[in-house]
């Protein structure tokens, strides 16, 4: 199963509330007190969006960082307000609920 499948598991919620409710919880503080305003900007959230659903097919906790790396180079990133106000989501954030969702591997 994915991180994907197992945190609409975990959680109660249909597949179809995935990619919302992951980018509300893994927003900067900042970037949700102003997510009503940002998320009326077209395409605001799309490396966002697209970053979340790469890491929804992950398997392994130990795969993100390949994911994080892409991410963090997306040339949408390199913009004033996505990467020194942080009005994007967190990398950090997003790792900890992929770490906390799907299960450790076997020892």
């Amino acid at each position: 199963m994915s991180f994907a499948d197992h945190y609409c598991q975990q959680q109660a919620i249909p597949p179809a509330a995935f990619e919302r409710t992951v980018l509300q919880r893994c927003l900067h503080p900042t970037a949700r007190w102003l997510y009503p305003l940002l998320h009326v900007v077209p395409g605001y959230f799309t490396p966002d969006l697209a970053f979340i659903r790469h890491v929804a097919r992950l398997h392994r906790a130990e795969d993100f960082r390949a994911e994080e790396i892409d991410f963090t180079q997306d040339p949408a990133n390199d913009r004033f307000h996505r990467r020194h106000l942080r009005l994007r989501v967190s990398a950090r954030r997003l790792y900890r609920l992929v770490r906390t969702t799907l299960p450790s591997p076997p020892v």
